[in-house]
């Protein structure tokens, strides 16, 4: 009596090959579509800048723009071993006051300190352009300049806190009921 050849290995080999096939087949899509969260982006409204020993996050520019008043935040941190004492610049206009910055430390350019309370801004006399476009930001001291493209935003929702040194409240515009669609 003859028996028929078993059907396992059969199966076994094509088991195996629809694991090699769906194993390519899922590897092409990390080849097409990079891994998104190992890109570097800032999470954030401002800019990044990374220097030597400096590096400035969420750098943006708070005013009504067209000439008024702004307020320059964002956070500087020295990763150095000696402090630095930075200048900072908005399209060529020097910001004051200037900034120290410890070894070791990080200062929120908006006057708001570690503890909490309320220091000194960092504020120009006046913005340029209007709120929505970018402006030049410079950041000099400790032997290093960074310099970056920051948006101007107007002082409104998380920004309404600076409205007094950024050119005022946002009004918002007055429509007219009569023509008005409903």
């Amino acid at each position: 009596m003859t028996t028929a050849p078993s059907p396992r290995p059969r199966r076994s080999a094509v088991l195996l090959t629809a694991a090699a096939v769906g194993a390519v087949a899922l590897s092409g899509c990390s080849t097409t579509n990079p891994t998104t969260t190992l890109l570097r982006y800032a999470p954030s409204d401002g800019v990044e800048m990374d220097g030597e020993s400096i590096d400035v996050r969420n750098l943006l520019v708070v005013s009504q723009g067209d000439g008024a008043p702004g307020v320059v935040s964002g956070s500087v941190v020295n990763s150095g071993t000696e402090s630095a004492t930075l200048t900072v610049t908005v399209d060529g206009q020097e910001a004051t006051p200037e900034v120290t910055v410890e070894p070791g430390q990080a200062v929120r350019l908006d006057g708001v300190r570690a503890d909490g309370s309320e220091g000194e801004r960092l504020t120009v006399d006046g913005v340029a352009v209007p709120a929505g476009r970018v402006v030049e930001v410079r950041v000099q001291g400790g032997g290093e300049t960074l310099a970056a493209d920051a948006p101007v935003l107007l002082p409104q929702g998380p920004y309404e806190d600076y409205a007094d040194d950024a050119g005022g409240t946002v009004e918002p515009p007055q429509t007219d009921e009569g023509d008005a669609d409903h």
